[in-house]
């Protein structure tokens, strides 16, 4: 038990007066021998016994009525539930809307359970608790009671997935710096996937549904293969997720054109023949049919469908020239003049380093000539490893020229080591910092040399700078010549080189100079698909101390963490009750005397 204001437990001393008063009032009659009245002196005793037990239980009456009045004045607190008030808490509601809260349980969605659930524990709250809302997006807001009903009462299911760790991790910051006692109360499915580890810095109150989740079953993989397509389309691959053991008919289409159907299995890859199109940039949807949580049927892939390059490659080493064969083989690429790879030439050139230094000066006195901002610098031969992006991955590079900027920024870059350039494009010639040789650097021996070949030539050589996927909110960077965001009727004005965060799902299409260079697939996170719930145990391993409830219960465990609820009412409750019993025995025994 604790005290708001302990000092006034001094008061406390006040407790003696009715025992002081009490033994001065006592006096010792005079004793008078007369024999008349000594017939009497068996009821007298008898009488006397009933006043002193009278007269002690008035005592106590009286003295446990000063006790509660103090105490009552002190503020006592204590962890208990179901107590009409509460001391002044700051308190955090984590509302858990993700896509998984969208999933229906006995005819609603859950996400009705939870905001039930919420309204209940701010109920329960003053104008004097700090409160604060999160929910799916992350974001903390402070709110009074009223402001905070009614944000409960607009809120949707979200596409962003929710980190719970992260959330209670983020709740603790916020209540870090509150001189009030801190409280964290978590409503939400319990989605396994979606709990992780914190180190809660405030007593954490978690309301839960009894309810087992649905079955259910959603597109996690919408993988289009290599861009661009040709016209005759395209191969994609599917991969279903979720809880659900059975097969589903999933299909594909590109925009509004006829769709293609197959049937999937959960965990299982389902490749697919999608018929092509005319050129362009095209919107790619595979969809399920309806079940219990419908966020997770359908999902999108940007598509560019374009002719192959037609490359010349005759002047570059080996391993470039020999991924060129097995592309060429495979019809994504053929031979001709479009893209000239290993030297600088009259049109689109992608130029290595030559392998005589004494060469190198007239190679930058033509690309200055050609009016390229970029030239090859002095040697950095110290191994180091690029930085992981949609280029090239990670890959060690053992040997490398410098890339030197002539112009103020460093527009182009596409690939960086240690975060210098590496790989970049000025106008229509892409400079590489490493010879595509194994000397030079590991990537002409590793897996990813195909996959890297096949972008250098149909899709950065042209211009096309990404092709990216993410979930609702997570931060994807732009490329450096991006400068409008565009879905449907809406658009972003950006800068390139920031980070955009698509909000929701869908596929945005980068433009620069007027020009589609790229897009975004934004889809919800897979892991959202699996609604397999943890279990109390594992809630408390991750976050320990935590409560657990069912979302009919925590609205009466809400302030009552850390000494929260309020002993003020119910003592004074008492000690009316108390006063009423001493003023009834008072003048009841009065009236018969």
């Amino acid at each position: 038990m604790g005290f708001l204001h302990p000092w006034v437990l001094v008061g406390m001393a006040a407790a003696a007066v009715p025992l002081i008063l009490h033994l001065l009032a006592r006096r010792e009659p005079p004793t008078v021998m007369f024999p008349a009245v000594r017939y009497l002196v068996t009821t007298t005793r008898e009488h006397q016994r009933r006043l002193k037990l009278q007269n002690w239980l008035l005592l106590l009456l009286r003295t446990l009525l000063i006790a509660l009045i103090v105490l009552a004045a002190a503020a006592p607190t204590m962890p208990l539930t179901g107590v009409p008030g509460h001391v002044p808490t700051a308190l955090v509601v984590i509302v858990d809307n993700s896509p998984s809260s969208g999933a229906v349980t006995g005819g609603a969605p859950l996400l009705r359970q939870i905001l039930a659930a919420a309204r209940r524990v701010i109920n329960r709250a003053t104008p004097n608790d700090a409160l604060w809302l999160i929910t799916a997006d992350g974001i903390p807001r402070r709110t009074d009671r009223g402001t905070l009903a009614d944000l409960l009462g607009t809120l949707k299911i979200s596409s962003r997935r929710l980190d719970l760790g992260a959330a209670i991790t983020t709740a603790g910051q916020v209540l870090a710096p509150e001189p009030l006692p801190g409280e964290i109360v978590l409503l939400s499915d319990l989605q396994a996937t979606a709990l992780s580890s914190s180190q809660a810095t405030a007593p954490v109150i978690v309301g839960r549904p009894t309810a087992s989740p649905p079955a259910n079953a959603g597109i996690g993989v919408l993988d289009p293969g290599s861009q661009p397509w040709s016209s005759d389309g395209g191969k994609i691959t599917l991969e279903l997720v979720g809880d659900s053991g059975s097969t589903v008919p999933v299909s594909a289409r590109l925009d509004r054109r006829a769709s293609r159907q197959t049937l999937g299995h959960i965990g299982s890859p389902t490749t697919l023949a999608v018929p092509g199109a005319g050129s362009g940039w095209w919107t790619l949807t595979a969809e399920l049919d309806a079940d219990e949580m419908r966020m997770d049927d359908q999902r999108v892939a940007a598509v560019r469908v374009a002719p192959v390059a037609q490359v010349n490659w005759d002047s570059t080493g080996r391993y470039a020239a020999a991924a060129c064969e097995v592309l060429s083989s495979n019809r994504r690429i053929g031979r001709g003049g479009e893209v000239t790879l290993g030297r600088l030439a009259r049109g689109t050139s992608i130029v290595e380093p030559p392998e005589d230094p004494a060469r190198l000066g007239a190679l930058n006195r033509a690309l200055a000539a050609r009016g390229v901002g970029w030239s090859f610098g002095a040697p950095a031969n110290d191994p180091a490893f690029t930085d992981s992006g949609a280029v090239t991955g990670r890959q060690r590079v053992l040997r490398r020229l410098t890339l030197r900027s002539s112009e103020s920024g460093r527009t182009g870059v596409l690939a960086t080591v240690r975060g210098d350039p590496w790989i970049v494009r000025g106008g229509n010639v892409i400079l590489l910092g490493s010879r595509l040789d194994p000397a030079w650097t590991d990537l002409p021996v590793s897996p990813g040399f195909m996959p890297f070949m096949d972008v250098l030539l149909n899709r950065l050589a042209r211009g096309e700078l990404a092709l990216e996927a993410a979930a609702p909110g997570d931060p994807v960077p732009l490329p450096d010549r991006v400068g409008v965001v565009r879905q449907g009727e809406q658009e972003w004005r950006v800068e390139g080189g920031e980070l955009f965060r698509p909000p929701d799902p869908g596929v945005y299409f980068l433009e620069a100079d007027g020009d589609t260079v790229g897009a975004i697939s934004v889809n919800p996170d897979p892991r959202e698909s699996r609604l397999v719930r943890a279990s109390d145990g594992q809630v408390r391993q991750l976050w320990r101390g935590a409560r657990v409830f069912s979302l009919d219960q925590v609205g009466d465990a809400a302030f009552s963490s850390a000494a929260q609820a309020d002993l003020r009412g119910p003592l004074l409750w008492t000690a009316l009750f108390l006063g009423l019993m001493e003023v009834g025995f008072a003048s009841g025994w009065r009236r018969s005397r």
